[in-house]
């Protein structure tokens, strides 16, 4: 059992970056629902997405650990389009 206990925290400390990652892209969703109920419509914030692009950034970093190339590539593809919607939030751009 100690043995089992032992590996579980080894692989969580290996893993430490992914796992923070996950939790940002998680919470970045609690952001969005907060913001959405005091607004009393659905809002996507500038927060959002910078919480995502550090949440995608984590995880690209972890596609490299673990040997992924599809999560590495989707990960980076998704921080892009993060930095793309701050960069409108930023520069005032109206979409749709």
């Amino acid at each position: 059992m100690m043995d089992l206990i032992l590996s579980l925290v080894e692989q969580i400390r290996i893993e430490a970056l992914g796992f923070l990652g996950g939790i940002i892209f998680f919470g970045s969703w609690l952001i969005q629902a907060a913001e959405s109920r005091r607004a009393g419509r659905p809002v996507v914030s500038a927060r959002f997405f910078w919480l995502r692009a550090l949440a995608s950034a984590l995880l690209a970093y972890e596609g490299i650990r673990a040997g992924s190339l599809s999560v590495f590539l989707m990960m980076v593809a998704t921080g892009a389009l993060m930095l793309y919607n701050i960069w409108l939030i930023k520069s005032g751009r109206k979409t749709g």
